[in-house]
């Protein structure tokens, strides 16, 4: 093989859950290099830590005593980072030469230091409000609510009692300290050479985080003090909703929640209290035949929607890379868990080399990592449509017995209509990691068998991994 020709293997690891761990191996000029993409699953259970040790202990025996030359950390969800925390010490005797973390992890950057500040407080209010509401009765509104925090602070670790959630967190400082060079801290527009191998022959393409406050945040700024000005609302927000939940459980609180959820002025008192047409309306309003109209406790939906702010900024938050196996021009998408305001933001970009556009790296897309599990708000149309590479094949991490997709109402994962347009443009290339594909995509029988030899790749699957070659030709 010429120093200019690349080859790629994309190994997607088995989680028996919802995670994400790709190693990435590629070949030039005789030289070898390794990229390690997130290491996580969603809970921390037992059986997921054993399962993340096997996976971990397979990767140092792949690596047969060479180290990884690269470990990126995509963003601060359990799913992506947990392996980094449950697997630490063999990880260190693996041994990395390089870091790779988003912007937003960099401690010298005033922006990012400024939105960690207000996403950690947000999220530790948000697990104080669960708390709260997990000291109540469950039903009603209030199950509700607490359910929808326990989902969403379960991408940070978080358990149903104890202390704040911090795992995810805890990964990003070990990651820090574990390579033998200095983290590097990634910028949309960024292009580096992949270590290891001869320059210009794998070329790695940073799309994600944006750096545009809306495309993060998904929100319109408004004038204030803080840098992100829709953050900083919800933050205040969480606040009095926090001190409304303790004054609803009888705790002690501060003077402001006297305005919150109904100011004071609004509550009848005294002589009001004795009017007959107001007696009648409360007899009839506590009737128990009549509790579902009651909406004493219809405020605390607005748990969900803080939840949703805190998952949706986290996932736009994720490292976006595209890498090009330079000479043949083929680009491998790695997009995490990117929603649509990471995606929007793309055609922006301001690239470091000349000549480099974003929808041309998309339309020379072979391989993409399909983000969020392909959840429906993690894929954005315009962006998909434009991986118009007839040779496209796709990966979903995703285990459709994970119980936050089996519990009633759960996450629609791969969402019904995103997986039809995935077997569409890859004419069947799609992979899930459980193993439980359409059956016309099951690679051992046509029509996918055909089509996956039309793009001369044969996929390995193993109880431990699914495995992609891609050729330097």
């Amino acid at each position: 093989m010429s120093s200019s020709k690349a080859s790629a293997t994309v190994r997607m690891y088995r989680l028996d859950e919802l995670g994400d761990c790709f190693l990435v191996t590629f070949l030039a000029g005789g030289k070898t290099s390794r990229m390690l993409i997130d290491c996580g699953s969603f809970r921390n259970t037992t059986a997921s830590i054993a399962r993340l040790e096997k996976i971990v202990k397979d990767i140092k025996t792949e690596l047969a005593g060479a180290r990884l030359d690269v470990v990126v950390g995509t963003h601060q969800h359990n799913d992506h980072l947990s392996g980094f925390v449950h697997c630490e010490k063999t990880f260190r005797s693996i041994g990395v030469d390089e870091v790779w973390l988003s912007w937003l992890d960099d401690p010298t950057d005033r922006t990012a230091c400024r939105i960690g500040k207000d996403h950690n407080n947000l999220m530790l209010s948000l697990f104080n409000a669960r708390k709260q509401l997990g000291n109540g009765a469950r039903d009603g509104t209030v199950a509700q609510s607490l359910d929808v925090l326990n989902d969403m602070l379960g991408f940070y670790g978080a358990k149903g009692s104890g202390t704040p959630p911090v795992l995810p967190a805890d990964a990003v400082k070990i990651l820090k300290k574990l390579g033998r060079k200095q983290p590097q801290y990634l910028r949309p527009g960024c292009v580096l050479d992949m270590p290891g191998l001869p320059p210009g022959s794998v070329k790695v393409y940073v799309l994600g985080p944006p750096r545009d406050s809306d495309l993060l945040y998904r929100k319109d700024p408004r004038n204030g003090e803080s840098y992100d000005h829709a953050l900083a609302a919800q933050c205040l927000t969480t606040t009095k909703f926090l001190e409304a939940i303790e004054h609803r459980a009888g705790g002690d609180v501060s003077s402001q929640e006297e305005q919150y959820p109904f100011a004071n002025s609004h509550k009848r008192r005294g002589a009001a209290l004795k009017s007959a047409r107001l007696k009648r309306i409360r007899r009839l309003y506590g009737k128990p035949d009549e509790s579902w109209r009651k909406i004493d406790d219809d405020w605390m939906n607005q748990a969900e929607t803080l939840a949703l702010y805190l998952d949706t900024f986290t996932n736009n938050s994720s490292l976006v890379l595209a890498i090009e196996l330079a000479e043949n021009r083929k680009v491998l998408l790695f997009v995490a868990d990117a929603q649509t305001g990471n995606w929007l933001s793309w055609p922006a970009i301001k690239w470091q080399q000349d000549g480099v556009k974003t929808d041309d790296l998309l339309a020379r897309t072979v391989f993409y990592k399909v983000g969020h599990h392909a959840s429906h708000n993690a894929t954005l149309v315009p962006a998909f449509e434009n991986m118009i590479n007839p040779n496209l094949v796709a990966l979903i991490p995703v285990h459709k017995k994970d119980p936050n997709i089996t519990k009633p109402n759960g996450w629609k994962m791969p969402a019904k209509n995103l997986l039809k347009h995935l077997i569409a443009k890859t004419s069947n290339r799609v992979l899930q990691m459980d193993g439980k594909n359409p059956a016309s995509c099951d690679p051992t029988k046509d029509p996918a068998k055909s089509s996956w030899k039309l793009v001369g790749i044969k996929p390995k699957v193993t109880d431990m991994f699914i495995e992609l070659e891609f050729s330097g030709e």
